[in-house]
């Protein structure tokens, strides 16, 4: 954990920028990382930052604070759209934490949706707004739109802490810190479980069955874009999807093949793990090349790894950070000839005089943070 508290932080973003997702007011895509204009405070460490970019729009959670940018057609952005210019955020807005009652602590944007997790001394509360035909509020049948935050009353279930959120493109789901997990939102594609297909949408928090009978307790979650996925302390993966599994998301591979594992992460349709030994573990889709590249030989030893809708940044132990996958908007870097997926990776930034302390991918966009 490196303190952050007397060096300076800087943002840089670069990719899909048509609604100023990037918090750049160009409005047009950017294929080098740029730094985001906007004044922002100094984490206390990497750990302290957060971005969270899906759809056309994108969150952003540093020292407590709740930033967004990008469209705000429904809300999403937690700034009422019938405000003077507000339907799209042209860079980083600060949001009152008044909104959220209380300092956030985490966050997850879902396509047109957007999630904020409280953590007050006694409980955890949870704030939605955005567009939820769905179910994506987990409010109720009645709400599909919040064009301001909403809060989800009665959930966290009573003496319960949320550990970790994260959102597809139309479902969210919640790790506890008892290890049960819970969602809302689009259910018939199996993302919250088999229990769940049978609806279209599970418009409140509903249990999400990981076979925690045989003893599976999920350590991370990720989401992709109609699937969930968990993995456990001891590396076994178990993946929620039914239907055809057109893109070989459920060929799992061994516990034995990501134990040590220090990160998991998701694509729309791509899981990937990282192992304490630098490697990448790649499943799922690879038709834009999202698995990690095959040349073992000159890759760099890994030490953190970020995974857009289908495309990935990672950063090397000597500091530069590197991409791969999906780059036709420039969330890859600066493309040669007509190139649309990088099929090496490729170096993107360099550390120099910087340390590198974030990495963020989402929606064909890329975020890179660092100290100087």
């Amino acid at each position: 954990m490196t303190n952050a508290t007397s060096r300076t932080f800087s943002l840089f973003s670069f990719g899909s920028n048509a609604h100023c997702q990037l918090s750049h007011s160009s409005a047009e895509d950017i294929d080098e990382p740029t730094r985001v204009a906007v004044s922002l405070p100094s984490p206390v460490s990497g750990d302290d930052v957060a971005v969270s970019s899906n759809g056309n729009h994108t969150l952003l959670l540093i020292s407590g604070q709740v930033y967004a940018t990008g469209d705000n057609t429904y809300g999403q952005c937690f700034v009422s759209p019938s405000s003077t210019g507000t339907r799209r955020l042209s860079t980083f807005h600060k949001i009152d934490n008044a909104c959220f009652g209380g300092r956030p602590r985490f966050i997850a944007a879902g396509w047109d949706f957007s999630v904020v997790i409280t953590s007050l001394s006694t409980h955890d509360e949870i704030y939605v707004a955005g567009h939820g035909p769905r179910g994506q509020l987990g409010i109720d049948e009645s709400i599909t739109v919040a064009l301001t935050p909403q809060h989800i009353r009665d959930f966290p279930p009573l003496g319960r802490r949320v550990r970790q959120i994260c959102a597809g493109m139309g479902h969210a789901v919640v790790l506890l810190d008892d290890g049960s997990v819970y969602g809302w939102g689009q259910s018939r594609k199996g993302q919250l479980g088999p229990a769940n297909t049978l609806s279209v949408a599970c418009w409140t928090p509903t249990r999400v069955d990981f076979c925690n009978d045989d003893g599976f307790v999920p350590a991370k979650l990720v989401c992709g874009r109609e699937f969930s996925a968990a993995i456990d302390t001891a590396g076994k993966v178990i993946v929620l999807h039914s239907g055809k599994d057109i893109h070989g998301i459920r060929n799992v591979p061994g516990p034995e093949t990501v134990a040590g594992w220090t990160d998991f992460q998701s694509g729309w349709t791509t899981l990937h793990v990282l192992l304490d030994s630098g490697d990448v573990v790649s499943w799922g889709n690879n038709s834009h090349c999202q698995h990690v590249p095959k040349e073992a030989a000159t890759l760099p030893f890994f030490v953190r790894i970020s995974c857009g809708s289908e495309h990935t940044l990672a950063l090397g132990r000597h500091g530069k950070v590197y991409a791969w996958g999906w780059g036709e908007h420039g969330n890859c870097g600066r493309l040669e000839g007509d190139e649309v997926n990088v099929r090496r990776a490729r170096p993107v930034f360099g550390a120099d005089a910087n340390e590198i302390v974030y990495l963020g991918a989402g929606c064909a966009t890329s975020w890179i943070g660092s100290l100087s």
